[in-house]
């Protein structure tokens, strides 16, 4: 007989489009090879998209409880934020049906074992534990939130949203320092979360496990052949994308554009329409610099596919980029800047993964690998390998399950 865990995550993660919801839905369809898995989130309505969603769960044996909460923003909510300790974009997930749903099930089906993605949802766990003591409560962190708090400080320049960074970045820092204590084991996905968290809290470090997301490829690039191509996959609607993408573009691409040109190289960005990026770039005519926006990509493998090199140019953020594991995993050479690239601490430049961190770099490896196609095959075949052997969803779950029950079922 299988174990039972109770599985809580901030949204519902089908079908599973980005990064948040592919590090939910996974781990769920794996894990349910281990346990028996019982699934809450929150969720704005219970429509038809919600009720598919139970359904498709229950293909791989998962129970999926839905309850209504709406998450999104709300003025009203933040002002009353002040009187609690719990960040507003934490407290927003709460709701007392939905606890009540989980100590029901806890009761009615003998559950042990509590995985919890994403500190927004910990607030269940924690009571759940000081109610039933012999419960083990697990937390992955997508991200340390309190990191991505300060980032957005720095970043924005709207002094309204600074202020309100500051009062909610204190708040996560204080509140997500003491679910570490409170949480029996907590996952990081990074090597460089795992470090920012054994500096903060030393004292904590048996706690602390680095346990790398997978990934699942479903088709593997037929090309052998390629233009000389770059390809940004990005969201416009994510503020660290913008940020990113437009770091890029005028520290990078911009400057080295003469050379762009004569070597007919060219660029393309995913995730929004022409106007938006051209609104978030400050340029009108992209076409200029040699710049492609595809928008919204049905089919992100054969796009990928058609280009040579992939760009994550990331500057701020935390956790890994689903876009490197992505493009990896179809044997593409990955461009990333140090940033990315300290993250995991089996990515190695030259050797599975490109580091670049300012316009010379960018182009002296560029030049290099064009000048020796056997380095691009050796990049690229690095690449496949490296995600086939670290980052498996398989592994991932084989892990969880020892260390909830030792690896007894």
């Amino acid at each position: 007989m299988k174990p039972k865990l109770l599985f809580l995550a901030p949204q519902n993660p089908y079908p599973p489009t980005d990064g948040g919801k592919i590090g939910i839905y996974y781990p769920i369809k794996y894990l349910s090879n281990f346990f028996e898995i019982y699934f809450i989130t929150p969720v704005n309505i219970v429509d038809d998209k919600v009720k598919e969603t139970i359904d498709h769960f229950k293909s791989f044996n998962v129970k999926y409880f839905p309850v209504a909460k709406n998450t999104n923003d709300n003025a009203i909510d933040l002002f009353k934020n002040v009187f609690l300790d719990i960040p507003f974009k934490w407290y927003k997930y709460y709701s007392d049906d939905l606890y009540n749903l989980c100590q029901n099930l806890v009761i009615s089906n003998d559950i042990n074992y509590i995985f919890t993605s994403a500190p927004h949802m910990a607030l269940y766990s924690i009571r759940l534990k000081r109610k039933y003591p012999n419960v083990k409560i697990f937390l992955r962190e997508h991200n340390i939130e309190f990191y991505l708090v300060e980032q957005f400080i720095y970043f924005t320049n709207n002094p309204l949203y600074k202020l309100i960074g500051k009062w909610q970045f204190k708040k996560s820092k204080i509140l997500e320092q003491k679910y570490w204590e409170l949480f029996d084991k907590i996952f990081f996905i990074s090597d460089y979360d795992y470090n920012i968290a054994k500096n903060l809290r030393p004292d904590l470090i048996n706690k602390y496990y680095v346990l790398y997301d997978g990934f699942e490829l479903n088709r593997t690039c037929e090309e052998d052949r390629y233009n000389n191509t770059f390809i940004i996959p990005s969201n416009v609607k994510t503020q660290q994308n913008q940020v990113s993408v437009k770091w890029f573009i005028e520290t990078i691409w911009t400057p080295l554009l003469d050379w762009i040109k004569q070597n007919n190289f060219s660029l393309s960005i995913t995730g929004g329409s022409g106007s938006e990026w051209a609104k978030v770039l400050s340029i009108n005519n992209l076409e200029n610099l040699n710049i492609k926006i595809l928008g919204f990509v049905e089919d992100v493998d054969k796009e990928l596919c058609k280009h040579k090199y992939i760009i994550s140019p990331t500057i701020m953020g935390s956790g890994l980029r689903l876009k490197i594991l992505h493009s990896m995993a179809l044997g593409k050479v990955v461009f990333a800047t140090g940033y990315d690239v300290k993250t995991v601490k089996i990515f190695k430049d030259m050797d599975n993964i490109v580091e670049f961190n300012n316009q010379v770099e960018f182009i002296e490896k560029v030049k290099i690998i064009e000048e020796k196609p056997s380095l691009y095959n050796n990049l690229s075949n690095k690449a496949f390998e490296t995600v086939q052997k670290y980052f498996n969803w398989n592994y991932y779950a084989a892990i969880i399950f020892k260390n909830f029950t030792g690896g007894k079922s």
